[in-house]
């Protein structure tokens, strides 16, 4: 089978400063791979040069078959770029849910509008993956009735509710109190048992360690080491990884490393 995201020396420059050295990496069906890394290391613009968030300057990105050379070209390539977003479901750090619509309405909105589903089939699509993530009991509220923790799994469920071919998530809990930091991290690894295809970029080593079957490490923005979980943070062998995951082996890992 071949892999759902392929991605092949791929570059990114903002003016003269490179961001991503030639980064290569591939995800496959159903893996749940972790991107970890100190802040500024390129893991966010990695993420978001997938879906064309950002245009990437250099390389090859493939998603479900997919393919975009970076450059120029890309600028053309619409309905391309288009459909890859169509298979990738985003959730970012500040859950960007829309304050007028009610938790049910901010579901149903990318089915409807993006897709072109009657909104009666989209109804049960967003209770459907509302119910998935524990929020169906608030789908009338607004969002600034609910938590940031209750957001982000909204933010999940809207996101779930395109029928992505591959999740990615941008240091989804960054943005939450700690004591709703969990909540968030339960439905992630909920979503991973039940199969669901996940790239996350994140500072939580224990769900690193816990949820995902390969963890890689950047710095610099470049890949410096990839592994299973536990040959990443047993052995792990680049110095830079060492010295990122030193707090985690000396029991500080109750917080984030960044």
């Amino acid at each position: 089978m071949n892999p759902i995201i392929k991605i092949s020396h791929l570059d990114k420059y903002f003016g003269r400063l490179q961001v991503l050295k030639d980064v290569s990496l591939e995800v496959n069906h159903q893996d749940v791979v972790c991107v970890i890394g100190r802040s500024g290391a390129g893991k966010s613009t990695l993420l978001r040069c997938i879906n064309y968030l950002e245009e990437p300057s250099f390389g090859e990105i493939e998603v479900d078959g997919l393919c975009i050379f970076a450059g120029k070209k890309a600028k053309e390539q619409h309905e391309l770029i288009h459909a890859i977003r169509l298979r990738t479901g985003m959730v970012f750090q500040e859950f960007n849910l829309f304050p007028h619509m009610s938790v049910l309405e901010n579901v149903m909105e990318g089915p409807v509008t993006v897709k072109g589903m009657d909104k009666a089939a989209a109804k049960k699509v967003a209770e459907m993956n509302l119910e998935r993530v524990g929020m169906l009991f608030k789908k009338n509220e607004f969002p600034n009735r609910i938590s940031g923790g209750q957001k982000q799994r909204v933010a999940i469920a809207r996101a779930l509710a395109m029928e992505p071919k591959v999740m990615l998530f941008d240091e989804p809990t960054s943005a939450l109190d700690p004591e709703l930091i969990g909540e968030v991290l339960a439905v992630m690894k909920s979503l991973a048992r039940d199969g669901t295809t996940m790239l996350v970029v994140t500072h939580e080593m224990e769900f690193a360690r816990d949820a995902a079957n390969r963890v890689i490490v950047m710095h610099e923005g470049e890949l410096i080491e990839q592994g299973t979980p536990a040959q990443l943070f047993d052995h792990p062998e680049n110095v830079h990884t060492q010295a990122l995951l030193e707090r985690y082996h000396t029991g500080k890992s109750s917080q984030p490393v960044s």
